[in-house]
C-alpha cells in the first residue's frame, strides 16, 4: 500500500485542509470497488503562512523517512495563480506534487523527471480555482500518482529550473543559517557535524549569536544550567541551540534565516 504525504501551511482551523484531503477521496473513488488505496500521512499543517523556506527545510528533513513510491503532497504557495508553474517531480524514488516556486529546489540534483501539471484530464472534474491549487490540480493528481498512473500521463516534461529556487543565505562553514525554530524554541541550524568545521566544532568552541557567545557542545539538555543558552548537535546532525527550561529563540532573540557563526580563535 502505498502513501501519500501532506505538508501545508493550512492549520486546522480552516476548511481548506479538509477539502484537499476529500479531493484525494473524490479521485479514489473514480477507481474499481476492491482497490486497496494508498494511506495519508500528515506531515504538518503548521507551516509559517507562506514560508515556502520553512516548508522545504521540513520536507527535506523528513521526506527520506517514508518508503519508494511515497507521494509527497506539499502546498505552502504564496504565488498560487501566477506564472509559477504546478509541478510533479518523480527524485529519489519518490514523487513530489506542489508548487515551483523553490519548495523542491533541494531535489534539483537527483530529479529523474518533472513535469508541468497541463492536463486537464488529472484536475479536478469541479473546474479549478485560480486561489486554490492544492484542491483542484495538486491533490487529485498526488491521488492518481499513489494508485500508479504514470508521471507522464498527468503532464507534459519540462526542465528542472521549473522547479524554482530559494534565495537563502548559504552555510559556508564558519558561517551558517537558523533554518527553524521548534515549538520548544530551540534553534536549529544547517550546519552539519562532519567535516572539517565540525571537527573544529567538536572541540568545544562557542557560537557567536549577537554579540552572545553561545557554549558548547553539550551532549543533552539535562547537562544545560537552567536559564543558560548552549549548543549541541541535533537528531538530525546538525547544530541546534537551546536554553534549558525556556525558549532560546526568545532568550537570544532567534528567528529563522537568521545567520550565525562559529567563534574559531
Amino acid at each position: 500500500m502505498s502513501v501519500v504525504t501532506l505538508l501545508t501551511d493550512f492549520g486546522w482551523s480552516d476548511p481548506w485542509l479538509a477539502e484537499m484531503k476529500a479531493a484525494l477521496d473524490e479521485q479514489w473513488a473514480r477507481w474499481p470497488e476492491g482497490t486497496t488505496f494508498p494511506r495519508t500521512q500528515d506531515l504538518g499543517h503548521d507551516i509559517p503562512p507562506g514560508d515556502v523556506a520553512a516548508a522545504a527545510w521540513f520536507l527535506e528533513r523528513v521526506h527520506h523517512r517514508f518508503p519508494r513510491g511515497t507521494v509527497h503532497l506539499a502546498v505552502v504557495d504564496p504565488g498560487v495563480g501566477s506564472a509559477r508553474a504546478p509541478l510533479a517531480v518523480a527524485a529519489r524514488g519518490q514523487f513530489f506534487v506542489g508548487p515551483g516556486n523553490g519548495l523542491f529546489a533541494f531535489l534539483a540534483a537527483e530529479v529523474t523527471e518533472v513535469v508541468v501539471l497541463d492536463n486537464p484530464l488529472y484536475h479536478s472534474a469541479h473546474g479549478v480555482s485560480t486561489t486554490f491549487h492544492g484542491r483542484d490540480i495538486f491533490a487529485p493528481v498526488a491521488a492518481q500518482l499513489a494508485c500508479g498512473v504514470p508521471l507522464d500521463q498527468v503532464g507534459n516534461p519540462c526542465e528542472t529550473a521549473l522547479l524554482g529556487r530559494l534565495d537563502s543565505p548559504q552555510n559556508t562553514g564558519q558561517a551558517f543559517t537558523i533554518r527553524w525554530i521548534d515549538r520548544f524554541g530551540n534553534a536549529i541550524t544547517d550546519l552539519p557535524r562532519l567535516g572539517a568545521t565540525g571537527q573544529q566544532l567538536d572541540q568545544g568552541l562557542p557560537v557567536e549569536v549577537g554579540g552572545y557567545r553561545v557554549p558548547g557542545p553539550l551532549i543533552s539538555y539535562s547537562e544545560g544550567s537552567p536559564g543558560e543558552p548552549f549548543w549541541y548537535w541535533g537528531s538530525a546532525g546538525t547544530l541546534e541551540i537551546a536554553c534549558r527550561g525556556e525558549s532560546a529563540a526568545r532568550r537570544l532573540g532567534l528567528r529563522p534565516g537568521l545567520a550565525l557563526k562559529a567563534v574559531i580563535p
